[in-house]
């Protein structure tokens, strides 16, 4: 069947005519991409990784071995370079992570040769190592200052019952105490004591009606501690 509009003259070349098929092909919706179609537009995974790495870490620019990046297997960068997530590169090539690389440096020369960072930067590479996950990093951090002094103070405090919830009335009263001086800051004592009755944590006890009954170098050693 031949399909002619009424302007046209019906010819009988029939490289002038155009079939219903051939009309039907211009109506017909795009049809969906093919693998090899997408694999133009999208990267194919897994990702290809060099020996040596080019980096760039929020604009700062690193290089340094694959097996670097993988020294610890369960860290954030050993996923990223294990070839089963793409990384983006810059135009320049460089695989490009979303991050501030002030401390990125500390991060790879640990991975490198286990080096610590100096003390005033450990609270930064700290925080830098949380995100990367780097657990050996971040073990070896908490045991030197200030985390270390830090860590204790916090173990301390989990042995005081009821800090934290007296924690604000505490600052209340600091801060009173140093405007009635007209100070910058106050100083505070806190008392513990020690309890040997078991107390949940719906009984806050009234200190001042305990009683003891000791002997006198017992009352000594009881109220040393």
């Amino acid at each position: 069947m031949v399909v002619v509009t009424g302007q046209s003259k019906v010819s009988g070349n029939p490289d002038d005519a155009m079939s219903s098929s051939d009309a039907e092909d211009d109506f017909q919706e795009p049809a969906t991409p093919t693998a090899t179609q997408a694999g133009q537009a999208l990267p194919l995974l897994p990702q290809q990784f060099p020996e040596v790495v080019p980096l760039n870490v929020g604009g700062m620019y690193f290089t340094t071995r694959l097996s670097t990046l993988r020294r610890y297997e369960d860290t954030m960068l050993a996923a990223m370079f294990s070839g089963r997530h793409y990384i983006p590169t810059d135009a320049e090539g460089r695989y490009f992570i979303d991050r501030d690389g002030t401390y990125f440096g500390d991060i790879l020369n640990f991975l490198r040769s286990g080096d610590l960072p100096p003390r005033e930067r450990v609270r930064s590479v700290y925080k830098e190592a949380q995100y990367y996950s780097i657990g050996p990093l971040l073990d070896n951090l908490e045991d030197i200052q200030p985390l270390k002094g830090e860590k204790v103070r916090q173990a301390f405090l989990g042995l005081m019952p009821y800090y934290k919830d007296h924690l604000e009335r505490i600052i209340e009263i600091a801060k009173l105490r140093a405007m009635q001086r007209k100070a910058r800051f106050a100083k505070l004592k806190v008392c513990v004591f020690k309890e040997e009755m078991p107390i949940t944590p719906y009984e806050c006890p009234h200190f001042n009606s305990l009683r003891f009954e000791r002997s006198e170098s017992e009352t000594k050693l009881f109220e040393h501690h």
